[in-house]
């Protein structure tokens, strides 16, 4: 009877031991800096019809890779409904951002997606 209670008291201990070490590298684990970012940059004109799906594609794959992305909506002179689609996403401030024309410079980092569609020309 005596060695059961000595190895239930030393179970009791280990496993306690284990638990607070286990703490102690969650929190370890959770006050390093954050992973960076990953940035998309969307050169858009004249792309309504291709915007919101590339955006959706972009918020899934980082929804089930766990990575935390920064959409940026770039409009070079959109004649459509991209403008009105922009300043849509740009109400969620915590992950899309609508620049100017080189308003913000680009960092090596950053993923630049280029939807421009060429404007329609009537040759005479």
């Amino acid at each position: 009877m005596e060695e059961l209670v000595i190895w239930l008291l030393a179970a009791y201990g280990c496993s306690s031991l284990l638990v607070m070490l286990a703490d102690k590298w969650a929190d370890r684990m959770s006050s390093s800096n954050e992973p960076p970012l990953e940035h998309y940059r969307l050169l858009v004109r004249d792309s309504e019809q291709v915007l919101e799906r590339v955006i959706r594609r972009l918020l899934f794959r980082s929804y089930w890779s766990g990575k935390a992305i920064r959409i940026s909506l770039i409009d070079l002179g959109s004649s459509d409904e991209t403008k009105r689609i922009c300043s849509t996403y740009g109400r969620y401030p915590y992950s899309f951002y609508l620049l100017d024309d080189e308003q913000e410079g680009y960092s090596q980092t950053d993923i630049i997606i280029d939807l421009r569609q060429e404007t329609n020309v009537q040759k005479t």
